[in-house]
């Protein structure tokens, strides 16, 4: 099989190219603005020179992968889905050490001399390949309830293994396979169980973990297992009780996302102007170029702003959608639906925790956070994509 395969350019969907670059052209200039140094060559900070590197690096990775015929990505999928487990893994024996450093109190980043990674986003990715693999094949059938817990147990796995890590990256993980399994036709009764069965767990589980507890009993005990109150681990029982309590935490850790709401509603309808945010410019937002950049969208360009900002990720995921249904290859089909899924709902995590939500999670928002791995897991994914929506017709009994 050749590496590379002959493209028809007139079958590119060139609208959801554009619309990539749109996206990511304003979320640059808003990590223009929101590291602007004045002394620097045409304003631009170190972030801002970084994201602008990433951006080429990005799209040339794109492009490259378009080429790579789609049957190599899906012959792949096996071997990378156990490769990021294995990575995972090794992140975690490595924790604490130069390549696997600790910080901010999570051991997330893979250090490699001067390069320095998230590899939980190129994790996705390789989920997101397995799981496609998995609802495609001749044998699953989306109307069993087995068959739709096997493909959640997939996705599942990685996600639990970042859950105490990590619960931002963890919480991206569902949105793709449900929505996979839904285009797949996923039975509704099936779906509203499911959904149920994980509110009420996630509502049962935060009513335990943030209860009063005596020292030395049984719940305490797993609850300084599971979300620990004291330590390095912490930060994630502080962040989600600044969450329910921002008054008693909004001088601590409820200080971020207090400034991020106050931030997006002094833009008001057309917001201060670009570099003209006194929030941003003055330093009073935390994150504001990787989590919290869409208060710095809301405050300079305001509600019509960021409607607009909102509008094209909706846009993004149409036409997203609409080159899955035109996508010839079944399992490309199911990729692409769950790559808009995952786009989709780590944007709406991200967006929920800028505006108070939900608790900070520490996860970007797509295309216009600050972030090379973020910025080319996106883009890396986008091709991949094109390469399933441009791969030649494929028989299966799934999907078409």
């Amino acid at each position: 099989m050749a590496l590379l395969q002959r493209v028809s350019y007139s079958e590119v969907p060139w609208g959801w190219l554009a619309l990539t670059a749109l996206l990511t052209a304003m979320g640059v200039s808003f990590v223009i603005s929101a590291c602007y140094d004045p002394g620097a060559a045409y304003g631009l900070g170190d972030e801002a020179r970084k994201q602008l590197t990433w951006w080429a690096v990005s799209v040339v990775a794109c492009l490259v992968t378009m080429h790579v015929p789609f049957a190599l990505w899906r012959g792949l999928a096996v071997p990378l889905f156990l490769a990021g487990l294995c990575l995972v893994l090794f992140m975690t024996v490595a924790a604490g050490t130069s390549v696997v450093p600790v910080i901010k109190g999570q051991a997330n980043w893979l250090v490699l001399g001067p390069l320095r990674l998230q590899p939980v986003e190129f994790i996705k990715l390789a989920t997101l390949l397995a799981c496609a693999r998995l609802v495609t094949h001749p044998d699953f059938q989306p109307a069993r309830l087995l068959h739709l817990i096997a493909a959640l147990s997939l996705a599942a796995i990685p996600s639990l293994l970042h859950a105490r890590s990590d619960l931002g990256s963890a919480l991206t993980f569902p949105p793709m396979i449900f929505g996979m399994l839904l285009a797949m036709g996923m039975r509704l009764s099936h779906f509203i169980i499911i959904a149920v069965t994980c509110v009420v767990l996630a509502v049962g589980s935060l009513t335990l973990l943030t209860m009063d507890a005596k020292e030395g009993s049984s719940v305490r005990a797993i609850q300084e297992t599971l979300l620990p109150r004291t330590g390095p681990k912490s930060y994630q029982y502080k962040r989600i009780m600044a969450w329910l309590n921002p008054d008693d935490y909004a001088l601590t850790e409820g200080y971020q996302t207090a400034r991020s709401v106050r931030s997006i509603g002094s833009g008001q309808l057309v917001g201060k102007g670009y570099l003209d945010g006194d929030q941003n410019r003055l330093g009073w937002l935390p994150e504001k170029h990787t989590d919290l950049i869409f208060a710095v969208v809301g405050e300079e360009v305001g509600f019509l702003g960021s409607v607009l900002v909102l509008a094209l990720l909706l846009a993004f995921a149409w036409v997203g959608l609409h080159t899955a249904a035109m996508c010839r290859d079944p399992c490309g089909r199911a990729l692409i639906v769950g790559y808009v899924c995952l786009i989709v709902g780590q944007s709406a995590i991200n967006l929920a925790v800028a505006t108070g939500m939900m608790p900070v999670t520490g996860i970007t928002l797509p295309f216009f956070s600050y972030g090379g791995s973020s910025l080319l897991a996106c883009h890396l994914g986008l091709g991949i994509c094109l390469s399933a929506a441009l791969a030649p017709r494929r028989e299966s009994t799934r999907m078409g």
